[in-house]
């Protein structure tokens, strides 16, 4: 079975004839200067809250998180102090309702970001690309593979139906298809909770006020399923440090924990091997990996790639296959053999 990892840095660099340059991944400061597209293009995780004219009409929309801005815009560390935030939370009930605005920020945001960055790809991406040729190998020989994302974005849910035919219309979708499973461990940007306690709350702004004792269902719904007149909570996880939180189905989790022991080869694209309770997942007796396997890590540079490898203690020497790409995931599809390669 083949495992494949996406993180925010596969769609930052999702389009091949937009790649990113050096300018793009620094957050915030030489904003001004980047091309007009990476006004569209998805973010990092340090890049959430740049100033992007589509980022400041989201902080219109939900203030109550503007205090927190001045500590998050161009921070490095950014997951660390929204885990800083979320720590604060326990004695503070500001804090519940300032995150509670920003999961609403991340899901307007991202929803403005992919319509407009559709609009400039026009569906030609390197998922499309990547997918394709796994749908190749998958095809002759057979194999089993799990789609793992810690994005937002329904840009891989896109690029499936493009080249598998398939769409995720209901959440059981994403693990009932028989070439594949997806399992989105951090939410989706059209993934929500309703909300239990309080009842009758009439807008955003008054769910966010009632942010320190909302009752939320634990079930996840697509937004087409939301009840009229309902006030849905985003189902996504904020980007903390050491993220150990999934807002997915239960149901998934079920998925992933019993196709785990079966892999026997990880892709990891734009992905950090930060979250903590995933990679305890693949350690575990009961839902890890049997033994080594074959790892192909594909980042924008040699010490993210070499560092992604490293979390996932597949650094040393090996007789299985090691992949370490630094030329990010545009640099893979423009290699498409590299893939090829791996697979087989």
């Amino acid at each position: 079975m083949l495992l494949v990892i996406f993180g925010a840095g596969a769609s930052f660099d999702s389009v091949p004839h937009i790649p990113p340059d050096r300018d793009s991944v620094r957050p915030i400061a030489p904003f001004a200067r980047r091309l007009t597209h990476d006004e569209y293009r998805p973010p990092l995780a340090n890049q959430l809250f740049e100033d992007r004219d589509s980022f400041l009409h989201a902080l219109k929309a939900f203030p109550q998180c503007k205090p927190l801005i001045p500590r998050l815009r161009g921070n490095p560390a950014i997951e660390q102090q929204l885990a800083k935030f979320e720590e604060q939370a326990k004695t503070f009930p500001d804090r519940h309702k300032q995150l509670a605005a920003i999961r609403y920020y991340i899901q307007s945001v991202l929803q403005h970001l992919q319509t407009n960055w559709q609009q400039r790809h026009a569906g030609v991406t390197n998922y499309g690309t990547f997918l394709d040729e796994v749908k190749r190998w998958r095809t002759e020989t057979d194999e089993q593979v799990i789609f793992v994302t810690f994005n937002y974005d329904t840009m891989l849910e896109d690029a499936i139906e493009q080249v598998f035919r398939s769409q995720m219309v209901e959440l059981n979708d994403y693990v009932t298809h028989n070439e594949f499973k997806v399992v989105k461990l951090h939410g989706s940007i059209n993934w929500f909770h309703e909300i239990q306690y309080p009842i009758g709350l009439a807008n955003h702004d008054a769910v966010i006020d009632a942010a320190p004792f909302l009752r939320l269902s634990p079930k996840v719904t697509r937004v087409q399923h939301v009840p009229p007149n309902a006030i849905p909570f985003p189902a996504l996880a904020i980007p903390v440090e050491k993220k150990s939180e999934f807002s997915c189905p239960p149901e998934h989790l079920e998925v992933l924990g019993n196709a785990m022991r079966e892999v026997t080869k990880i892709i990891a694209i734009g992905w950090r091997a930060m979250e903590q309770d995933f990679l305890k997942m693949l350690s575990a007796n009961l839902t890890g990996l049997k033994s080594d396997v074959d790892l192909m890590v594909v980042s924008g540079s040699a010490d993210g790639a070499t560092g992604t490898a490293a979390n996932l203690g597949m650094d040393k020497p090996s007789q299985c296959k090691r992949s370490l790409i630094d030329s990010g995931f545009t640099g893979l599809v423009n290699n498409i053999g590299l893939l090829e390669s791996f697979l087989r």
